[in-house]
């Protein structure tokens, strides 16, 4: 990954000029790598609301050439700060990102992130006291009493959210699994089912798709997280530089227009409980500050 990392670095060193058409070429980064980058280049049908929204949003920038290109959440992370023409999609903003990002206005609305553990007797897995009143966990560190040798398996370089993540900073070592790669959703389930690690924190829409493509039936249980946010808000990253402002600023014109049109909405909904629409209804008019799109709205 490190010799790729100094090729493209140069690559885009030696033809990045403010006046050429170079800075129309954009390298788009994402961890995705089975799903995403070949759902966008080569299909039209609805994947995941992450695909849905960035093909909508790609298709709306005539003017970029968009080269799709798998990287390791960590190594995003650097690529962003070395590369003048690079972004990335699906970007939560943390305090250390925004010294090296630019974020653009919000992209993505996920719903509900909750703790997920394989279903068996909840009181070998959980924690006795480890449930506040209205039966949410009181906090990841209280699933980790004593010597507790239970783990909880995290995707490196993965955020969060601010709330969470500065949870999961103070736990010990030897309770965290951190693993590396492409879809880490996937992934962490699968270890989960395999009883590698014992918990994982992800959002029930990507957790019900990677249950979807396992052979394992074994039902997974999950639990709510005092003071959680009730969703999290995904950006479009981009290097810090007056090109990377310039693609913030054309991806925020059209994200506005994108907020208003029916497609957008949908791909997002598309992928919800039908008991979740009232809440995410609630958060789409809060964070994109418009009014739900009707379905004749494009």
């Amino acid at each position: 990954m490190k010799n790729s990392l100094i090729i493209i670095t140069l690559l885009s060193f030696c033809c990045y000029c403010p006046t050429s058409n170079a800075q129309k070429k954009i390298y788009w980064f994402s961890d995705d790598a089975k799903d995403y980058i070949q759902s966008i280049k080569n299909s039209n049908v609805p994947s995941s609301m992450v695909i849905d929204t960035t093909r909508l949003l790609l298709a709306s920038l005539p003017q970029y050439q968009f080269n799709l290109e798998f990287a390791q959440s960590p190594s995003i992370a650097r690529l962003l700060k070395k590369l003048p023409n690079s972004c990335a999609p699906n970007r939560i903003k943390t305090p250390e990102r925004l010294k090296d990002n630019i974020y653009s206005s919000p992209l993505n609305i996920a719903l509900n992130l909750r703790l997920y553990y394989k279903k068996r007797d909840a009181s070998s897995i959980l924690p006795t006291n480890a449930l506040d009143n209205n039966k949410r966990l009181k906090s990841l560190a209280a699933l980790f009493t004593g010597k507790s040798t239970y783990t909880l398996g995290i995707d490196a370089g993965r955020s969060l959210g601010m709330f969470l993540d500065k949870q999961i900073a103070t736990l010990p070592p030897h309770n965290l699994v951190i693993r590396s790669g492409g879809e880490a959703t996937t992934s962490l389930v699968k270890m989960l089912l395999k009883e590698r690690i014992d918990y994982i924190v992800d959002y029930p829409v990507s957790v019900n798709k990677a249950l979807k493509h396992s052979s394992t039936a074994w039902p997974l249980a999950s639990v709510a997280i005092a003071g959680s946010p009730g969703y999290i808000v995904g950006y479009v990253a981009c290097h810090k530089g007056p090109l990377g402002q310039q693609v913030i600023n054309d991806i925020n014109q059209s994200l506005q227009k994108l907020y208003l049109s029916y497609p957008f909405y949908q791909a997002h909904t598309r992928y919800l409980a039908s008991k979740d629409l009232v809440n995410f209804n609630q958060a789409y008019q809060a964070v994109f500050q418009v009014q739900i799109p009707l379905k004749n709205d494009h």
